[in-house]
């Protein structure tokens, strides 16, 4: 007995909540020990850490070991999943759908695509290469399905900060740089002005050269770079850079004259300045066509198709169909000769021929070019995690950036924007209910069509109409100027970050303010990371203990209940390998959801977490926690707003049913069948914001699955952090305990 752990058995039915708290305790003898002691009686493993040359010589042999057809195949199968989307794709069921959101998305395409190529101020036709060319070749490549990639707004913004900082050069740049449009197409070098084509060399050159980047990136791994930018970090530079864009589409908007003077530091704000003063010089009419526009544009989008979005299947067209109302009216109306009104002139049909970067231009902009890289996959990384977390299906982050390199690299020869995710597109191709990579092609198809066919009709399109068009898409932003009220109340740590990002952002170029903001969390994180909260902790009478399974041999698996340690705080940049860990360790979310049948079927569930069965098993080889034998019947725990039990309620098995229906899950995807899944966490020492949301997204997507998502040994700082997020009230009310010991004896018999 004195060597020996034994928990008394809970008092069963019948008896007083209350009363049967507090007979339950813990006895046992446990006599101190040193470490050396520890672990001789648990059995610590004593092997030792293999050598760096140990290490070499095993990953020479994994290599050649993998060095086979089958390998090859399954490698091929990575880097080309279009082959497995094509091979899986149900036709029937699903290219109507793909058909309806490709032509949703074409018709917002293209002219938001005019619209950011003139915000990157070169030729409008350029757009319409950045959504064909590159949507290509992230067709081949590109493992998300919901991602509607082309010319984007941030990516425009800095290719028209390079063009400007490339503009004292100009003047010695030749113009063969850009080899014109090939055979197939009526337009000629004389379609585009010296200053155009000198331009347009400059896109070329730092969109391959951001390829590049890009694609040598994804050699080395770094995918894994979005995992560093926090919530609050991505909304304050989306924040940012919404504002800029704002601002230039409102000059532009109004007719007013290019901003020049001054370039450096706080240049934005001399812009305000500059554009303020030069009001009095605006154009009304253009001024006229634009309020009409934004209107126009703003009700139809949030009034109708927000508002009907379950009784409209296909979105209005409202982008296009303004375009087409002022294009036709201007064309009538000579609204350049009679009102001043600046349009777009030139825009030939055709596909470009081959052009070639200049090696001189891209040694001048590698900073930028680098920067362009960084920003590009941002966008793109951050919108393909989330369509895929939302219709579970897996995106691998070093694939989405080699895919979005090779897709700035290809479309560079044929004169297109480094292309991005545009957000407002991506939400619009899954609303509209894409299925799969198919819808690219729709919408590809339909702006080809408007590149060799229609090109011409929109060069009486005034510039101010995509102008609007591009304020109004920037409405969907307006979410992350609002976040600061939840940072203020939720973590001052995030508030900080958010502040720094859209403060920097502004003060300097949109480059040099994302190397800032990212610094500035990390050294901020590394800050926090070194204060953690301190205490002194008590001893009680209790002697039963939880070991690494990894360490020692001597342990007992319990059936049913399965306990995850973390060893590390949990915040943005260690979010995705939590849940990797976790799903490794317990039940793997993503092997549940996939194997769930289509058909919704009626049954009633296995017994609910609380009443289940969990019994200590003895076992030599896998990992477990040492602890005394322990069976966990069928209870029914209530909690009060402090965490602390109040009722314990026993009951049978068949006292409670779900009522709802459910998937029916085949019981063969379930490797381990646990109904209790227990986070120590005891070694996290914070939590942010977006590590809370995620513990509670977890929380409510394994009670879905009859399994009970329990938090245990939390800090108060971290107690502190689930109650600021109202997302977490569930979770905090329901699944979070003082020890694991408490969760044993409240759950056992």
């Amino acid at each position: 007995m004195s060597e020996e752990q034994r928990v008394e058995p809970m008092i069963a039915g019948g008896i007083d909540a209350s009363a049967s708290a507090e007979k339950r305790s813990i006895r046992s003898v446990y006599h101190g020990l040193n470490l050396a002691e520890h672990d001789e009686r648990y059995g610590r493993s004593t092997t030792r850490d293999a050598t760096a040359s140990t290490k070499y010589r095993k990953f020479l042999r994994r290599s050649a070991s993998q060095c086979t057809a089958s390998a090859f195949k399954r490698w091929l199968l990575r880097r080309l999943p279009v082959v497995d989307a094509l091979r899986t794709y149900r036709l029937k069921a699903w290219i109507v759908s793909d058909i309806v959101a490709g032509l949703s998305v074409a018709v917002v395409t293209v002219p938001q695509c005019l619209g950011f190529a003139k915000l990157a101020n070169v030729p409008a036709i350029l757009g319409l290469y950045s959504s064909f060319f590159p949507v290509l070749v992230y067709f081949v490549f590109g493992s998300s399905r919901h991602v509607s990639i082309g010319s984007m707004a941030f990516c425009s913004l800095m290719v028209a900060e390079t063009i400007r900082k490339q503009g004292l050069g100009l003047d010695t740049m030749p113009a063969s740089n850009y080899n014109g449009t090939n055979d197939t197409t009526e337009a000629s070098d004389s379609m585009f002005t010296p200053e155009e084509i000198r331009k347009i060399s400059v896109v070329v050159s730092v969109s391959f050269l951001a390829g590049a980047f890009q694609i040598l990136m994804s050699v080395f791994r770094l995918g894994i770079l979005v995992s560093f930018m926090s919530e609050a970090f991505v909304s304050g530079y989306m924040a940012a850079g919404a504002i800029r864009i704002m601002t230039i589409q409102i000059r532009n908007m109004f007719g007013l004259p290019p901003i020049s003077g001054y370039s450096g530091p706080g240049e934005y704000f001399y812009g305000v300045f500059f554009m303020l003063r030069s009001l009095p010089n605006a154009n009304l009419f253009e001024v006229l066509i634009s309020v009409l526009s934004v209107v126009t544009l703003a009700v139809v989008k949030t009034c109708v198709n927000e508002r009907f979005a379950r009784r409209i299947k296909v979105p209005i067209p409202i982008d296009f169909i303004v375009v087409i109302i002022f294009t036709t009216a201007s064309h009538f109306g000579q609204f350049e000769e009679k009102f001043g009104v600046e349009i777009l002139k030139t825009v030939p049909k055709g596909i470009p021929a081959v052009t070639v970067p200049s090696i001189g231009i891209m040694s001048s902009c590698v900073y930028d070019a680098f920067m362009l890289a960084i920003v590009a996959y941002t966008t793109l990384g951050i919108m393909a995690k989330l369509l895929s977390q939302r219709h579970n299906y897996p995106v691998d982050n070093d694939q989405e950036l080699l895919a979005n390199g090779l897709s700035a690299l290809g479309g560079a020869f044929f004169c297109s924007i480094a292309p991005s995710a545009s957000p407002p597109r991506t939400l619009l191709m899954e609303s509209s209910g894409g299925r799969t990579q198919v819808a690219y092609i729709v919408s590809s198809v339909v702006v080809l069509l408007t590149m060799v066919v229609f090109a011409p009709f929109f060069q009486p399109l005034p510039v101010c109409v995509l102008c609007s068009i591009i304020f109004v898409a920037c409405f969907p932003l307006f979410p992350h100027f609002l976040v600061w009220s939840q940072y203020r109340k939720t973590n001052l740590y995030d508030l900080a970050i958010y502040a720094v990002s859209i403060t920097m952002n502004l003060v300097f170029e949109l480059d040099t303010g994302l190397l800032i903001g990212m610094g500035f969390s990390l050294v901020l994180v590394h800050i926090r990371m070194q204060k953690p909260d301190t205490g002194r902790l008590a001893v009680n009478d209790g002697d039963v203990i939880f070991l690494d399974e990894k360490h020692y041999s001597k342990s007992r698996s319990m059936k049913n209940l399965s306990i995850f340690r973390f060893e590390s705080p949990l915040y943005f940049a260690t979010l995705e390998v939590f849940v990797e860990e976790l799903n490794k360790y317990t039940v793997s979310l993503s092997s549940l959801k996939s194997r769930m049948t289509e058909v919704k079927v009626q049954k009633v569930p296995a017994p609910i977490p609380t009443e289940a069965d969990v019994s200590m098993s003895s076992t030599d080889d896998e990992n477990s926690c040492s602890k005394p034998e322990v069976d966990i019947e069928k209870t029914s725990v209530r909690e009060n707003e402090e965490g602390n039990i109040r009722n314990v309620v026993c009951s049978s098995h068949n006292e409670h049913h779900i009522k709802k229906e459910e998937f029916a899950v085949d019981s063969r995807c379930e490797e381990r069948n646990f109904k209790i899944i227990v986070v120590d966490c005891s070694a996290i020492s914070f939590l942010d914001t977006s590590g809370a949301k995620t513990l509670a997204r977890l929380h409510n997507e394994y009670s879905q699955f009859n399994i009970r998502f329990l938090l245990a040994n939390c800090c108060s700082g971290f107690v502190d952090q689930l109650k600021r997020v109202d997302e977490c009230k569930n979770l905090f009310a329901e699944s979070v305990y003082p020890s694991i010991h408490d969760i044993i004896v409240l759950f056992g018999n």
